[in-house]
């Protein structure tokens, strides 16, 4: 009996030490930082892995060990702790969490801190008999059990029977509308009937929605319904019968009676209340307890309530949390004129218990419905209903730096809709978006709640797949496949196929780059679209021992670009670019070189490749960029230059400030650069791109798409981008003269291009086999060999270059 008693007491014991650490952690992060408390927690850090030494538990004695070291480390820093080693302190504290309460522990007595979802709960739609209700296929993608029930009779027998989540019904039917709110009232009588009603019908008048409201409807909608718009207030209707405890107030009182009496009130409401009686912890609080709402006596003893208000009010973690706040009658005028805390409503107290929990509900009903709307918003894809490419890189990050902690692997898929660019172009935009709905609604069918999936661009969903090993990944992306691509897609009277090319990335190394990852990802799903077979394609992870070498080597080459930056051994070439047409305007574009220190000239791709997303990427990128404007502040003649840019130079959110400063102390025109962007990189850098082009467009620079006509939907991202030049891909000119398949495919781009007002530019240029056809298509600018090797001189002759 001891020898079992006594495991139980050793995990105890490292349970409470880790509930102090953790309540010291979060006292000295949101309280007060102080760095001699800190030292306490590396002696309770210490302390816990003195325990942990006496437990048969490998992998919980090195989390331990971890937690020690790492807070160790940042106690002799003696400041707090920059936000990586803060993420990583919390990443362990987590991960030790899981363990522990995994093997019967409890860190916690404390609700949880965010509601707990539970199935869908069912939903009758009732509708006159016909085609399965285009409402009812919509609901079923979102995951919702669906009856649809076609006579007013049975409607009624089965409401008598059970009652649903909500009730959506058709006005509509040929008992006529009289029929159906008779009956809706009955229904509210007989059997108290509160489920949401939501009201179907062709009338959109006043006096219609006032008959539905008096009968119990609590929504309404006009035809034709708009599906999403319904479907978002039912998820907001049914948040209470899917999440548990789902109203949370935190009460800030630091009189204990005053604040338990509110407490017991708001309780009989099913709400959940939670006092704090120290003012000073409200933001550990606010972390630990997630509320709803927080209610604030502003007459505090130990800090001002109003200095108190509005530190909270501006914490970003309480942005659009609601605010009440309980004053003395003689203190209101003051507030009013003094007071300004967003989001906050002010109450004089004592106020009655009766209205003071009715407008906590109020103000909490209205605030989950806001805060649902606004999550959907920044976190949600509007056409797929998955997660947005923001929100998917952030839990991606997130997952990376819990790797060798909870998670032991991690495997990112990329699953692109070969042929939803030829449906959109074929079928339009509307049939295209509810087939990328569909398909998102078969997807979450063979994914788990642990595994998040994200529209993470135009044509290509991502799925997050944690601790997956061996064949499992390929085996979930053999079932994405089979659920994507078996059955049609019905839109309307059409019927649909879906053809997809899966890329698997795994990594098992918390260094891992989340950029690296995604990039993997990308270029698997680029490989499985060329293969011949089931196309998917796995790119396993690499052993330690082989990238370990990989890693040195970026290292090096990074130096290596630190030194030349440092000793300048870099300069600028440039290569016309000439029009087919009679333009004698001089083009060239800027291309850059590179030296070693023994003088031999580097391969500015292998450089490029390295530094596209490090700072050094946008050291280049601007050094590029001034002396190309100094070049044009001494040049006689009207040149415009075209300049590529990395990806780094996209996320640059100082670099329209600094090129306006630049442009205005050379005194060059803006519109005489044209900044370059490949295709690939505005595909993957979609909001990037847009903050970038409004910032160059304001200055009126030029801007052109490089390698265009590779990517998944091309004419849409020019659409979308706006560009001024459009550089095709070489892929378009190599055998050109003889291939009439690739002549005709480019004389209908050629044209799409000149319908959205963008100048055409071929490079790769290299025989004049190609240059008649290239004429003839209607091609406007080329660039290549054929024309003049890259120099150091902007020589080129124009004028009498006629073709």
């Amino acid at each position: 009996m001891n020898q079992a008693k006594d495991p139980d007491s050793q995990r105890l014991r490292l349970v409470n030490h880790l509930k102090l650490i953790e309540d010291l952690w979060q006292k000295l992060y949101y309280v007060k930082w102080n760095p001699k408390s800190f030292v306490m927690l590396a002696r309770l850090a210490q302390d816990m892995l003195k325990n942990a030494q006496g437990r048969d538990d490998e992998r919980l004695l090195k989390l331990v060990t971890q937690l020690e070291h790492h807070v160790k480390g940042c106690a002799t820093a003696n400041a707090m702790p920059p936000e990586s080693e803060r993420q990583r302190l919390i990443a362990l504290i987590d991960a030790l969490r899981f363990i522990l309460v995994k093997n019967g522990g409890s860190l916690s007595d404390e609700p949880r801190t965010r509601p707990l979802l539970t199935a869908h709960p069912e939903i009758f739609l009732v509708a006159p008999e016909g085609d399965k209700p285009s409402l009812m296929t919509k609901l079923e993608d979102f995951n919702y059990r669906v009856r649809h029930i076609s006579k007013l009779a049975e409607a009624e027998e089965r409401l008598h029977e059970r009652i649903p989540g909500a009730v959506i019904i058709d006005m509509d039917f040929p008992e006529g509308a009289e029929t159906v709110l008779a009956m809706v009232a009955n229904l509210q009588k007989q059997i108290g009937l509160r489920s949401p009603v939501l009201f179907l019908a062709e009338r959109n008048d006043m006096a219609a929605r006032l008959e539905a409201v008096r009968a119990g409807g609590t929504a309404y909608f006009s035809k034709p319904v708009d599906n999403d718009e319904l479907i978002g207030l039912l998820r907001e209707l049914l948040l209470p019968q899917t999440s548990e405890g789902h109203y949370r107030v935190l009460i800030v009182n630091d009189r204990p009676t005053e604040a338990w009496e509110m407490a017991g009130a708001l309780e009989e409401q099913g709400v959940t209340p939670r006092v704090l009686i120290q003012p000073l912890q409200v933001l550990q609080d606010i972390h630990r307890f997630q509320p709803d709402l927080l209610l604030i006596d502003l007459d505090l003893k130990e800090v001002a309530g109003p200095e108190l208000a509005k530190v909270i009010a501006q914490h970003r973690d309480c942005d659009i949390l609601p605010i009440i706040l309980l004053c003395y009658p003689a203190d209101v005028a003051h507030y009013l004129m003094n007071l300004e805390v967003p989001g906050a409503s002010l109450l004089t107290k004592p106020a009655p218990v009766s209205y003071l929990c009715w407008e906590v509900k109020q103000r909490l009903r209205r605030a989950r419905a806001i805060r649902v709307k606004l999550s959907l918003l920044s976190d949600n894809d509007v056409v797929s209903g998955l997660y947005n490419r923001r929100r998917f890189m952030a839990l991606m990050e997130r997952e990376l730096e819990a790797m060798g902690l909870r998670l032991q692997a991690l495997v990112v898929i990329f699953i692109m809709l070969d042929n939803l660019r030829s449906i959109r172009d074929s079928a339009g935009v509307a049939t295209a978006d509810e087939v990328v709905g569909q398909a998102a609604g078969r997807l979450r069918q063979v994914l788990t709640s642990e595994q998040p999936s994200a529209r993470f661009s135009d044509t290509v969903f991502a799925v997050l797949a944690p601790n997956l090993f061996g064949e499992a990944p390929l085996n979930l992306a053999r079932r994405i496949r089979d659920v994507l691509e078996t059955g049609f897609y019905k839109v309307g009277d059409q019927a649909l196929l879906l053809r997809t090319s899966i890329g698997i990335a795994v990594t098992n190394d918390r260094s891992q780059d989340h950029l690296m990852l995604v990039q993997r990802a990308d270029s698997a799903c680029g490989l499985a679209q060329e293969a011949k077979g089931e196309r998917i394609h796995f790119q396993q992870n690499v052993p330690r021992a082989k990238r370990d070498p990989e890693t040195s080597s970026r290292a090096r080459v990074l130096d290596q670009v630190r030194e030349i930056v440092e000793h300048e051994w870099l300069w600028l070439v440039f290569q016309p670019i000439a029009s087919m047409r009679g333009d004698v305007n001089e083009r060239y574009e800027v291309l850059l070189r590179l030296r070693d220190n023994q003088g031999q000239e580097l391969v500015s791709g292998s450089i490029f490749g390295v530094v596209h997303n490090h700072e050094l990427g946008l050291t280049l990128d601007r050094w590029i960029i001034a002396q190309t404007l100094e070049m044009l502040r001494q040049r006689q003649t009207t040149t415009t230059l075209f300049i590529k840019i990395l990806p780094i130079t996209l996320q640059d959110k100082t670099l329209s400030v600094w090129l306006r400063g630049k442009l205005e102390e050379t005194g060059v025109e803006a519109q005489r650069i044209v900044f370059e962007v490949a295709e690939s990189t505005a595909e993957r850098s979609l909001r990037d791109m847009f903050t970038f082009l409004s910032g160059i467009k304001l200055l009126g620079c030029g801007f052109c798409l490089d390698r265009f006509g590779r990517g998944t939907d091309s004419l849409s991202l020019l659409k979308n981008l706006g560009a001024d030049y459009v550089k095709l891909d070489m892929h378009f000119v190599n055998n050109l003269a003889k291939d009439a398949k690739k002549q005709a495919q480019l004389k209908d781009l050629v044209h799409n291009l000149e319908s959205l007002g963008a100048a055409t530019i071929v490079g790769g240029v290299e025989d004049v086999q190609a240059m008649s056809v290239l004429w003839s298509l209607g091609v406007d600018l080329i660039q290549g060999f054929f024309l003049q090797h890259p120099y150091r001189e902007m020589s080129y002759d124009f004028t009498s270059a006629g073709f």
